[in-house]
């Protein structure tokens, strides 16, 4: 419905808080592309790139990122980062850091000198000048003074413009304002124009947008000139390098994407500084039309409206490149300003975009060691954060306006969608997931950041809206705040995660079965003929779930029921808001439409957790038919025991969410999610009880052989398991949602009547039971805060291998590769450590034969450990150093290989021990043990090529 003159006003100011966030968005990204290209840069210029260390390590950079590349490094992990810290060396740390100081030097100086440079470019007066009775001064004053400004403006005048138009540049500390000569010619003929004008320009001051702007527009000079234009060059003259390369038709792909990140990153930067840039012009009609000025006197012409699909679609896409927004888009705001808080598509798809491109750029200032650690997490939390600002803002602004002008809240899943698959470009843009390809091994992954970007809007929407409806405080922010912070958690924890398994997922694909069923058998002793079925879902499964029961992921899980179901704790009230999410403090309208979360989750806990109860006694009760001797209880029987559980815990939280969101009109979401995780928990108490009596009950009895309340093996069940449960329940409550819709989309293509029962009519929320809501909200928040740090706990001791740890690591020695490859493979290996480690060993040989013949020359009976011992400790070492380089590339060499590293490592070893213990025959093996691996170098140099 259109907005009237008793809707709430909305702060402008405040409201261009979003539009502030992005100018942060843009001027990081700006200066992290900029200390990432120089990096590149710098590392090209320092001999840091190469495929050295790949091809040492048996790697094949034209078979992608499968078995060609990520399988290798991560069996190689140690050796290979070794191997490029000392052959393909990164750029100095202080080098891109030292660029970042000049290009941010320089976009100051040009900050400070851009408005005197203006001034005296455009050959500027001062209005003093030609304002000789001071009537056009006394009137900017009174202009000035209704905009709310504290002094007036230093103003200038252009005598060279005939157009009736003014501009406002310089910081919000010093604004200059410039009116054309045309403008102040017709100011007594057209006195509605040149206030309207005025107005405008005092509105961008009144609002700060100068300093902000004009950063933008100087870092973004300076970034072209200073990064973007050699970056290009260099890159430019790299091609033909790259061209005359081996492996040119395996890395066109990565080459050109090289080229293509500047360019993607240029149109982003500029879509986005575009977009700003008509945002702050049509919050500055609105401010100027509330202190009265009347738009329409400003000399515009309306262009004949666009007909055809065709047409609009056009002007649609040139609109987009425009840094002021056309004359009917702002016609239509100050008539009714509800499309500026509306969520548009191409902020989302830009914020989407950079997420990973900032990521990536901020991860490279890291050092490899840091993966894994905090400091590898700060990447992740700070794209979170800019990602919550951006597109978090705009849902609430979206929402809270929708609410308190009686419109329909957005739903969250079209925002979602663009910022989704702004994300996926971004990452098709990088070489994260593609490396030499041009789309990765396993696209299909990529479906989970689309609905990463889904699944965060969606939430974000509907938990705004509950809690403006909601909230009973004179300000929304504290809601706000609250809310952004459990969306800022859960953008956290799925970077983290992506980082280190999903972008490894969408490479590599899932893990090789024989991997899993040897890590089976060692852990649990499993056979591969004790039931095979129930092994492969489990090796199936097990790497994904252990890559998401981190204390990171179950907070953040938490967080996404916690948030929504503290609003059960306010006091229900009809009375109506006294807040915006401006400054002022105008009434505004909330209905309390729709049904309240508690009448639908309570009916479906009150069900669940019973049957959770039922299905644990189920899976239990068939545990029994087959109970092996107490001695044989534990490994696979146990294993498959807690499976079977975990599945039944899952399934009762499926069912009770989709029983609670099927019926629900509203919140969908987050009926499902707090009905599916209180479910869980309750199940998870039922198993403990169950597991604690143990053997009670004969139809029932599992592990314990006799009737004992074990509390402790209990708990140690139940802690297992509860992460998997607590994440897997809130993925059921999504597909409980999902289900709903296709339910509720069944039954409206029905002709039939709908039941009174299902939407009670619009009312107040309950009154009575307030203090019981309050403390069952207590007890189940406490739940979910010692959820996070009962897995942390249980991280302290090792666990079963994550995603990462068991990817693809099974019979790489057997990757086929052409003969052009296997050659630059053993040259590779030879020239990054093999030729050392052979020139090492022969120095020391040659010292010790010269040691050996010095001591038979001097008629000496004994070896003396003083001349000795060190020769022997260093060959041991260089034993040591050759077991923790890569295996080499071909399997005859390697055999040579594996015998001298054999051989050396027991020659050492045993000289040392004959010299301690004064054993002749066991020195005399040793000297027979390192001719021996001397013998095996050589045959391994033999093969090497010359």
């Amino acid at each position: 419905m259109p907005a009237t003159a008793s809707a709430p006003r909305i702060d402008e100011r405040a409201m261009g808080a979003g539009t502030t966030v992005r100018f942060v968005l843009l001027l990081t990204l700006l200066l992290v592309s900029s200390g990432s290209m120089m990096q590149v840069v710098a590392r090209g210029y320092h001999g840091g790139y190469g495929y050295g260390c790949l091809l040492a390590a048996g790697g094949d950079p034209t078979q992608g990122t499968d078995r060609g590349i990520s399988a290798r490094i991560i069996a190689n992990h140690d050796a290979y980062w070794a191997c490029v810290d000392r052959y393909e060396p990164a750029a100095p740390w202080w080098l891109p850091l030292l660029g970042l100081v000049l290009v941010a030097a320089a976009a100051v100086a040009l900050f400070l000198a851009l408005p005197h440079w203006k001034v005296r470019r455009g050959r500027l007066v001062p209005l003093d000048v030609i304002d000789h009775d001071g009537e056009i001064g006394r009137r900017m004053a009174e202009l000035a003074a209704v905009a709310g400004l504290a002094r007036v403006p230093r103003i200038v005048v252009d005598l060279t413009a005939v157009t009736t138009d003014a501009v406002v540049f310089g910081s919000d500390r010093r604004p200059i304002v410039c009116l054309h000569g045309g403008l102040v010619a017709r100011r007594t003929a057209d006195p509605g124009g040149f206030r309207a004008r005025a107005m405008h320009e005092f509105a961008h001051i009144r609002n700060r947008d100068l300093t902000i702007t004009y950063a933008t527009v100087v870092v973004w000079r300076v970034f072209v000139v200073l990064v973007l234009l050699p970056y290009v060059v260099w890159y430019l003259t790299a091609i033909p390098t790259s061209a005359r390369s081996p492996f040119w038709p395996g890395e066109t792909a990565f080459t050109t994407r090289g080229l293509l990140l500047p360019v993607c990153m240029i149109l982003l930067v500029y879509l986005a500084r575009s977009d700003v840039l008509r945002s702050r012009e049509i919050h500055a009609d609105l401010a100027a039309t509330r202190w009265g000025a009347d738009l329409r006197s400003l000399a515009f012409t309306v262009p004949a409206p666009v007909t055809g699909r065709l047409r609009r679609a056009l002007g649609s896409f040139v609109e987009l490149w425009r840094m002021h927004p056309r004359w009917t888009l702002r016609r239509d705001a100050v008539t009714d300003p509800a499309a500026l808080f509306g969520v548009q598509a191409l902020p989302m798809f830009l914020t989407g975009a950079a997420a990973p491109l900032i990521d990536v750029q901020v991860a490279d200032y890291l050092p490899p060691v840091a993966s894994g650690t905090w400091l590898g997490r700060l990447p992740a939390l700070l794209v979170a954060g800019l990602v919550t600002g951006v597109a978090g803002i705009a849902l609430w602004r979206a929402v809270v306006h929708a609410v308190l002008t009686g419109r329909r809240a957005p739903s969250g899943v079209r925002a979602g969608l663009w910022l989704g698959a702004g994300a996926v470009a971004g990452e098709l843009v990088l070489n994260r997931v593609t490396v030499l390809r041009w789309f990765p091994d396993h696209p299909v992954v990529l479906a989970l950041v689309l609905f990463a970007g889904v699944a965060f809007a969606w939430w974000t929407a509907q938990c705004a809206e509950l809690w403006v409806r909601a909230w009973p405080g004179r300000t929304i922010r504290p809601a706000m705040l609250l809310g952004l912070a459990a969306a800022w958690l859960v953008l956290f924890s799925w970077f983290v995660w992506w980082q280190s398994e999903g972008a490894l997922l969408a490479s590599t694909g899932t893990v090789d079965p024989a991997g899993m069923q040897l890590i089976l058998r060692e852990l649990y002793g499993a056979s591969p003929e004790e039931h095979p079925a129930v092994q492969s879902a489990i090796g199936a499964v097990w790497p994904f779930l252990t890559s998401l029961d981190t204390p990171l992921v179950l907070s953040a899980v938490m967080a996404l029921w916690v948030v929504p179901l503290l609003t059960w704790t306010f006091r229900p009230t009809t009375a109506p808001p006294s807040w915006t999410l401006g400054s002022s403090t105008e009434p505004g309208r909330r209905e309390a439409k729709g049904v309240p979360l508690q009448r639908r989750v309570l009916p479906a806990v009150l069900l669940g957790i019973p049957a959770s109860w039922a299905a644990v006694a189920v899976v239990m009760g068939y545990m029994h038919t087959w109970q092996p001797p107490p001695a044989d209880r534990g490994g696979l029987y146990a294993l498959v025991y807690q499976a079977w559980t975990l599945v039944a815990l899952v399934a009762a939280a499926a069912t009770a969410a989709t029983v609670a969101s099927v019926p629900a009109s509203r919140h969908r979401l987050l009926v499902a999610l707090i009905t599916a995780e209180v479910v869980a928990l309750g199940g998870l108490a039922g198993r403990f009880v169950f597991a604690a009596a143990d053997g009670c009950f004969q139809p029932l009895n599992t592990l314990a052989v006799r009737c004992h309340w074990l509390p402790d093996p209990a708990w140690t069940l139940v802690q297992s398991i509860m992460g998997y449960v607590l994440v897997l329940a809130a993925v059921a409550a999504v597909a409980a949602v999902l289900a709903a819709g296709i339910v509720s989309a069944a039954r409206r293509l029905r002709p039939t009547t709908r039941s009174a029962t299902r939407d009670l009519p619009p009312g107040p929320r309950p009154t009575g039971r307030l203090a019981a809501r309050r403390a069952a909200t207590a007890v189940l928040c406490a739940a979910a805060v010692a959820a996070p740090l009962v897995a942390a706990a249980q991280q302290e001791s090792p666990g079963p291998a994550t995603l990462s740890q068991v990817q693809r690591v099974v019979g790489l020695d057997d990757a086929v590769v052409s003969a052009e490859i296997r050659q630059l493979q053993v040259k590779a290996w030879w020239a990054h450590g093999g030729w050392d480690l052979r020139e090492r060993y022969r120095t020391d040989v040659v010292r010790l034969s010269k040691s050996l013949n010095d001591a038979a020359q001097a008629g000496r009976g004994s070896v003396e450990p003083a001349i000795f011992g060190p020769l022997c400790t260093h060959m041991g070492e260089i034993a040591r150093d050759a077991g923790r380089y890569f295996d080499a590339p071909d399997q005859e060499t390697r055999a040579f290989w594996r015998t001298f590293v054999t051989q050396a490592g027991n020659g050492g070893r045993n000289c040392r021990k004959s010299l301690a213990d004064e054993n002749g025959d066991l020195f005399i093996t040793s000297m027979n043990e390192l001719i021996e691996a001397g013998k095996a170098l050589e045959a391994v140099t033999a093969r090497m090529p010359r």
